[in-house]
Order: C-alpha cells, then sequence, then structure tokens
C-alpha cells in the first residue's frame, strides 16, 4: 500500500532504477536511488515490452475493452493524438488519453475527455498493479526491467475500462517495434513523419528508424494512417502495412492540406479528409506543422467514425462541424506555445534540426530578432537545433533541466561558437532567464513590465519580479488545479521535485528551446 502519490510514482521507476545501477556495474537493491546517468542502447537489446504484455494479461486484458488507436513517430505524436481524441470528443465519445512523457506533473499522461486522473487513483491502481509488477519480474536478468511507461499504460488501461471510455488513444514512445504501448490490441494505427532521431536506440540509419516506428502497424488492425513522409520512409511503411494485411492512407495522397494561413487568433487550416471531406478550423498552435498533424489527426477519426457507425456503436456520424470545433479547442503545451506577450515569449520542444527549422521560418514570418534559451540533451540534435535558430538569434544561452535524467553536452558552447557571435551558459533555467533580460535590457527591447509571473503559475505583481518557472500547461496558467493537487494554482502547488528522474520526469519536450521575443503583429493582428 502506497501512503503517498510519490511513492507510487516511485514505484514505477523502481525495476528500471536496478537494471541501471546492475548495467553500471553495482548490484543489489538500488531501486530507490536515481539512476547512474541515462542508459542508450539498442531497443532491440535493451527493451522487454513482453514483460508489460504479462501485466496487462494479470489485469485481464484492460486493453480488450474500449477499441484503440496508437500513434507512432518522431514529431508530433503528442499533438495528433490531442487532436485525434479532441475530435472524437466532439463527436460525443468518451476518450481516454495516454501521452507521454509529461512536462510538469505525472497525471498529465493520463487522461479522460481532458482531465487528468486524480492522484489518489493513481495510488488505488498502483496498490492493485505494482504486486502484479513485482511477479512479472520474477526471475529476469538484474540488467533487465520492465519499462515505466508500461507501468504508467497499465494504470491508464485500467482506469479507462473503469471509467467506460468509448475510444482510447495511446501514444508510443520514441520507438514502436519495440515500445509498449504497442503491445496494446489497438485497432487503428497512426504514424507521424519519421526523422532521423534516437539513433542509438533506433539507428544507425533513417531506415532503421522507419522499421522501428512502422512496428506501430500490426495484423488484424483495421487501417493505418501516415504523416508526410520521406520517399524512404513511405516505401517502408508502405512494405509493412501490405506484409501486415492492413490498408494505409498517407498524408498527401489519400488526404490533404489545402490551405494554411498563419492569423492573430492562431493557424487557419483547410483539410480534406480520405472521404473527400473538406474541414475548416483555426488551430490555437501557431506551428505550420500543425497543419499536418490536424489532417492526419481528422483522417484518423474519421476512420474510427466510419468503422464505428458500420458496427453500430455509440458515436454520432461524422460531421465537419464537429471536427473543426474539435480541432480548434485542442491545446498544445510546449509546441510553439506563446506564454506571454508582452514580451512574447515562445516555447516549443525541438530536438532535431528539422523541428528547429520549422520554428525558424514561423520567426522569419514575424520578421523579428529573438534571444534563444535552449536544453537540448547530449543525445538529442542539438548542433542542428543551434545551427537553425541563429539566423532569427542574437544570442543563445544554453541551459539544463532540473532533472538528472539528462545529460547535456559539455561541448555545446564551442559548438554553437560556429554560428554565434554571442553565447554563454547557465545553470537553470532561472539564471537563463536573467542573461537573456541583461542581453534584452542592453539593447533597449525589454518592455518595462515583464508577466514573467505567470510562467510559474503566479500572476505578476506591478513593481515586482517574480522568478521565472518552467513551461506549464495553459490550464495552470489559468489558474486550474490538478485533481487531488491542493490550491486553485496548480502550477504554484506542485512539489519542487525537479532534482531526480524518479520523482519528477521532465519532458524530452522541455528540454527544447525557449525563444523570448518582442511584441508583434502578425497579418494585421498583435499576436
Amino acid at each position: 500500500m502506497f501512503d503517498r502519490f510519490w511513492d507510487a510514482i516511485d514505484a514505477v521507476y523502481r525495476s528500471y532504477n536496478r537494471a541501471s545501477w546492475a548495467r553500471a556495474g553495482f548490484p543489489g537493491d538500488n531501486s530507490r536511488a536515481p539512476a547512474p546517468g541515462r542508459w542508450t542502447g539498442p531497443d532491440a537489446e535493451r527493451r522487454r515490452p513482453d514483460l508489460t504484455r504479462r501485466l496487462l494479461d494479470r489485469l485481464g486484458g484492460p486493453d480488450r475493452g474500449a477499441p484503440s488507436v496508437v500513434v507512432a513517430g518522431s514529431k508530433g505524436k503528442g499533438s495528433t493524438a490531442r487532436m485525434i481524441a479532441g475530435i472524437l470528443q466532439a463527436h460525443g465519445f468518451r476518450v481516454g488519453l495516454f501521452t507521454g512523457p509529461h512536462l510538469l506533473h505525472p497525471m498529465e499522461r493520463i487522461s479522460i475527455n481532458g482531465v487528468p486522473l486524480p492522484e489518489e487513483d493513481f495510488v488505488r491502481w498502483m496498490d492493485e498493479i505494482d504486486p502484479l509488477v513485482q511477479k512479472v519480474v520474477q526471475g529476469i536478468r538484474p540488467d533487465e526491467y520492465i519499462a515505466p511507461v508500461g507501468i504508467y499504460l497499465a494504470v491508464a488501461l485500467c482506469a479507462f475500462r473503469k471509467a467506460g471510455t468509448d475510444i482510447d488513444v495511446l501514444e508510443c514512445g520514441r520507438g514502436a517495434r519495440f515500445d509498449d504501448v504497442a503491445q496494446v490490441r489497438a485497432r487503428w494505427a497512426a504514424v507521424t513523419p519519421v526523422m532521423e532521431e534516437h539513433l542509438k536506440e533506433l539507428g544507425p540509419t533513417l531506415a532503421d528508424v522507419a522499421w522501428h516506428k512502422a512496428g506501430a502497424i500490426r495484423p488484424g488492425m483495421t487501417v493505418a494512417f501516415a504523416g508526410r513522409q520521406d520517399p524512404e520512409v513511405a516505401a517502408l511503411l508502405r512494405g509493412e502495412a501490405k506484409a501486415r494485411g492492413v490498408p494505409l492512407r498517407i498524408l498527401g495522397q489519400d488526404f490533404f492540406v489545402e490551405e494554411v494561413q498563419l492569423t492573430s487568433k492562431g493557424l487557419w487550416v483547410a483539410l480534406t479528409t480520405p472521404g473527400g471531406r473538406r474541414v475548416e478550423t483555426t488551430l490555437q498552435a501557431v506551428g505550420a506543422f500543425q497543419a499536418d498533424n490536424a489532417a492526419l489527426a481528422a483522417a484518423v477519426a474519421e476512420g474510427i467514425l466510419q468503422d464505428q457507425s458500420r458496427r453500430g456503436r455509440r458515436g454520432a456520424l461524422w460531421s465537419e462541424v464537429l471536427a473543426a470545433e474539435g480541432l480548434r479547442k485542442v491545446v498544445h503545451p510546449g509546441r510553439c506555445q506563446i506564454l506571454s506577450r508582452n514580451p512574447l515569449i515562445l516555447v516549443d520542444g525541438a530536438v532535431t534540426a528539422a523541428s528547429a527549422a520549422q520554428v525558424r521560418k514561423l520567426i522569419e514570418r514575424w520578421g523579428s530578432r529573438v534571444i534563444t534559451i535552449a536544453a537540448v540533451p547530449s543525445d538529442k540534435d542539438y548542433p542542428g537545433v543551434y545551427r537553425e535558430l541563429a539566423p532569427v538569434s542574437d544570442g543563445l544561452v544554453l541551459t539544463r533541466a532540473g532533472n538528472g535524467y539528462f545529460t547535456y553536452p559539455r561541448e555545446g558552447a564551442a559548438v554553437a561558437r560556429n554560428w554565434y557571435a554571442r553565447v554563454e551558459t547557465a545553470q537553470d533555467l532561472g539564471e537563463a532567464w536573467r542573461v537573456a533580460e541583461r542581453w534584452l535590457t542592453q539593447s533597449g527591447k525589454w518592455p518595462a513590465r515583464a508577466g514573467v509571473g505567470r510562467l510559474a503559475g503566479v500572476p505578476g505583481r506591478p513593481g515586482v519580479r517574480e522568478r521565472p518557472g518552467l513551461l506549464g500547461r495553459p490550464g495552470l496558467l489559468e489558474n486550474s488545479a490538478w485533481p487531488g493537487m491542493s490550491g486553485s494554482r496548480g502550477l504554484a502547488r506542485v512539489p519542487r521535485r525537479l532534482s531526480g528522474h524518479i520523482r519528477w520526469r521532465s519532458s524530452p519536450r522541455l528540454n527544447g528551446c525557449s525563444r523570448v521575443r518582442r511584441d508583434t503583429r502578425v497579418n494585421g493582428g498583435s499576436f
């Protein structure tokens, strides 16, 4: 029995920590201590997704309840998953959503119709699940483990089953073929754009990465969908789908982004689904790539609704109006997210050159210069991120997340000076913010009063300089509390557990880039 929520979170990482210590040459029970550095290696060798399958079977197969869709890929998985859920909710479905990793609080990973699972519910499920986890891991090698995401997934599926969800939307981790989420008996699959990433675990080539992602397509699925892909990746996905006997629909061939326009209210898009239906809506996210995510989500949702209608299941028939409404309401934390308008503070989780290029194009369209604060881990494409943002940056501040799980390149500053005349390093985000503020003040571009307090969930007060905080979901920034957490301001009440990944696992998306710049007018409107 767990007395506290964070004790239950510790138990999620127990098997991983024990295996990490064993791999480092320190056998024994170190399961409650943070792992000694990040553990890398080919997923085919180090992952045991079959242990998650055993756990789900011992729980009575909670994935056999509501039909589910798995979302894999390199970029846009979380956004696409949220959009699919949003469209289905607008059509009257009760939707379970599983995403990861979390940005600020572990319960961001598990939600039902947009409401995060309360902490007390998580504890109750862990009381039931943890003894079964101990049975599942009996007899495995000291350096093997059941992945934390598998345990989170088990909790999510049990909670979804009890809540009576109609559809579950499940985001895969970095891969798919050896990913715990892909062990679920899903009915549909979606693969967002695949890029060269996690090469130590999924590589070394793009084709290798694509082979891992293609593992989301499993025999018996009704249909699979794919976002815009490199030709080599698209060919590999087609081959996988054909071998599995699953129809595949691809963006740009079977469904389309017709029009995209950045406005003062967001990103206006016009989409055409595989069924030829046109959807026009304005997305809250401002990154142009979100149009592709929206098109993929609409295609998936249309396929789900058609399938459910044929089966005589609950749910409204497809409606372009409802689809547009569902897309419009979706919030995308940490994806080209505007946290403040005076000064304008833009946060994005770019960790690849391709993602950073999308952000650069957005800033170029605004016609402005920025100060870039970057915290890109050493196993990501930090040179590519630095290089792509240099043309629009007047300086680069390198920092790190308050999280022992990630390591950062020692040579980062030296690499960055290939493209930047001004580079500084900071120990944490607070110090990085002060450096950026100093640079902006020196240039005369810093406004008299910056509402940086809103980043920490605390409203700025005249004459008071609040300490900047970390990226938060808009719900937290707008005075809403997390279920199971005391206080009226969720983020302000979050325990300060940023020093170790066991209790607080910051997202790689958070370890991207935060850009600070002045207020700008876009298409005649104030952004």
